[in-house]
């Protein structure tokens, strides 16, 4: 499983991991193992093969953390307390290639050091994960990494329970939830701490608690259809196609790829957090150029389209016919916006669940940075614009009627070293780590 990548979050103080990493770096492969902490800031690593990296504590906010920073195409989350079988990574293989858009968990056993009653444990998680589709985290999910972010991540900002949760999103989107068919094992010491009966009783109070409202919403969901947006990213991949040329041309080859791979993940992590605010109601797709790249690890968070042959027109209408099929509307924008806000996606799925068949955002050379749709466009409406003027937007206004749109605020993409020189000196509010680190990273190249 050389395309796999293990998340394991850490508690301050503590060291179980020690022996989990251990015993994934006694199996064959290339995967790469990446523990996220608050004790991890300045630790190295004897191997290549393990990454430490610095994350303030919150189980969610970490495994979030280190999904976000995974460079292959599948995610593990393991607890630290984990232990592993000699054939865990085996049947991970085999359960991707039998559905590689499933979520995977393992059969869940305590070990022998809490009280003699935790063999009611074993039969209650057995029956709650097989019979009631409900495995915790602790039994060691794993997925590919464009199905976890179609969910919307971990939710941080629950009090508890963000693994059920995510289980819930699965199964409110039709996301498949399946046995690995293998047995991992941990710890039983906070029952013997803390008493068998409180520690059970507790967390059954809590599982309750939680999946009530959550299965209230897979039913009514049976009976009434939400609207669905698919988000399409158009992209170029960077050292096969050549990127902001324009840009280029004053700051170079070099710079303008190196930019363009920052707005990408600054992109990434704006629909990313659209997608988790939405409540499962979007889906993203890189919408890449080129047909052979589909499955080149850029574009491993999301799922792909592609854009197919032909001049701009010609690959919007092929993107947006092929998403509609799919979802209820469909919005298309670029990767070169990369301090875009998440809330103005947010408020175009709004206006165009509520008010006007098209969305558009303009940009101010005449350009749009975001166009949505929930109606059928036709071929020759999408060739009768001509792309790349100043009068871009207003023919594409023209063509399906200024009166079938609601508008976004204008803005500006990064076309020129003058929109450089304007993402330097950006100062909204409410930006990501990400659009923070492009920004500054501007700002240097005109220092």
């Amino acid at each position: 499983m050389d395309n796999l990548s293990v998340i394991i979050p850490v508690k301050s103080q503590d060291h179980c991991w020690e022996d989990l990493v251990n015993k994934l770096l006694s199996f064959e492969g290339k995967f790469e193992i990446i523990l996220v902490g608050p004790d991890f800031k300045n630790m190295k690593s004897k191997t290549t093969r393990v990454r430490f990296e610095f994350c303030e504590q919150g189980r969610a906010r970490q495994l979030n953390y280190g999904a976000q920073l995974a460079t292959r195409k599948f995610l593990w989350f393991l607890h630290a307390d984990s232990q592993l079988t000699n054939n865990s990574l085996q049947k991970i293989e085999e359960k991707i290639l039998e559905n590689n858009e499933a979520i995977y968990y393992f059969d869940l056993k305590f070990l022998q050091d809490g009280p003699s009653y935790m063999n009611l444990n074993n039969l209650g998680t057995y029956l709650r994960s097989h019979l009631l589709k409900m495995p915790f985290g602790d039994q060691g999910f794993f997925m590919a990494k464009s199905t976890f972010f179609s969910l919307g991540q971990f939710n941080q900002n629950a009090p508890y329970g963000e693994d059920h949760l995510l289980i819930w999103k699965a199964h409110q989107r039709q996301v498949e939830v399946l046995p690995a068919e293998t047995t991992l094992y941990t710890s039983a010491r906070k029952y013997q701490k803390n008493g068998w009966f409180k520690t059970t009783t507790r967390h059954l109070f809590l599982t309750y608690k939680q999946a009530a409202p959550e299965w209230l919403k897979c039913f009514t969901q049976k009976n009434k259809k939400r609207p669905t947006t698919a988000v399409a990213i158009f992209v170029k991949t960077p050292g096969v196609s050549t990127v902001k040329s324009r840009l280029a041309a004053h700051i170079g080859k070099d710079k303008a790829e190196e930019f363009f791979k920052l707005s990408l993940k600054a992109t990434e992590t704006v629909v990313m957090e659209a997608i988790s605010k939405s409540e499962g109601s979007i889906e993203a797709y890189w919408a890449v150029a080129e047909p052979e790249q589909l499955s080149h690890p850029l574009w491993d968070s999301f799922k792909t389209v592609s854009q197919g042959t032909g001049d701009l027109g010609q690959r919007l209408d092929t993107v947006y016919a092929e998403l509609q099929k799919k979802h209820d509307s469909v919005f298309l924008i670029g990767a070169d916006l990369p301090h875009l806000n998440y809330e103005l996606i947010l408020n175009a799925q709004k206006l165009i669940n509520s008010a006007s068949p098209y969305v558009l955002g303009k940009t101010e050379d005449g350009g749009f940075y975001l166009f949505g749709g929930k109606n059928e466009i036709s071929s020759s409406t999408w060739n009768s614009v001509a792309y790349s003027t100043e009068h871009t937007s207003a023919d594409l206004i023209k063509s399906l009627g200024n009166s079938n749109f609601s508008f976004l605020d204008e803005n500006f993409d990064i076309d020129n070293f003058q929109d450089l020189k304007n993402l330097s000196s950006y100062t909204k509010e409410n930006l990501l780590s990400d659009q923070r680190i492009i920004i500054n990273w501007a700002k240097t190249q005109l220092s």
